[in-house]
Formats: C-alpha cells, structure tokens, sequence
C-alpha cells in the first residue's frame, strides 16, 4: 500500500490585502498542518521609513502580527511567519492573513498549509 500523502491548502493574492484559507474538518483524525504565511512587497525608493505589516487570524482570533521597517529601499522585502495548527477530528480551520502597506506595494500575499503525517 503506497504512503498517505499530505493534504496540502494553499491561497494568495497579489490584488488584496487579505487572503482566507479554509480547511475543511475530516471525520476519521485528528490532523496537525504547518502553516506558512508570507507577505511580498516592493519598497518605494523615494519613501521616508517605509513600514509593513503581517497578520494572522485563526478562527477569528489573532495568532501573531508584526509590524517592520522595510530595510530595502528600491527593492523588495518580505515578511514571513510560521506555526503548526492541530485540528481535532470533525473540526475545520478559518485562517485569515491580512497586510498593512503603507507606502509599499503588494506583490504577494499567501497562506500554506501542508499536513504533517506521523
């Protein structure tokens, strides 16, 4: 019999500063997910201490946010965070990143999550 393979969700965007994930809950187990979130942008050359920031929402509530200087002026920077999401049996998950630009440009915003098998 071939291994189980992880069930792996996935969602981004580059025209909003939300994305949601949605994993649905299973009737047999109990899942653990790592989940990655990153955040893109591109730093104006001209702006005076350009900042961004990340958040991460799980069902509703906040997980984890950060607020940074963008250390490239001209270029791209980015912003990443990742923790591990349990999901008893029968439940699912509503994950929800969301972005503050201002001067910065969105190039990219995502949410992964891929399940850890035993």
């Amino acid at each position: 019999m071939p291994a189980p393979k992880p069930e792996v969700w996935c969602a981004s965007t580059a025209d909003a500063p939300v994305v949601v994930l949605t994993i649905p809950g299973v009737l047999d187990r109990t899942r653990v997910f790592d989940v990655d979130v990153q955040l893109r942008v591109r730093v104006p050359a001209a702006a005076r201490k350009p900042e961004f920031a990340l958040s991460l929402e799980m069902d509703g509530a906040r997980q984890w946010s950060r607020s940074i200087e963008a250390s490239s002026p001209g270029e791209t920077d980015s912003l990443d965070y990742h923790c591990r999401l349990t999901l008893a049996t029968g439940r699912e998950s509503r994950l929800r990143a969301r972005a503050a630009l201002g001067p910065c440009v969105l190039l990219g915003l995502s949410l992964t999550a891929v399940e850890d098998l035993p």
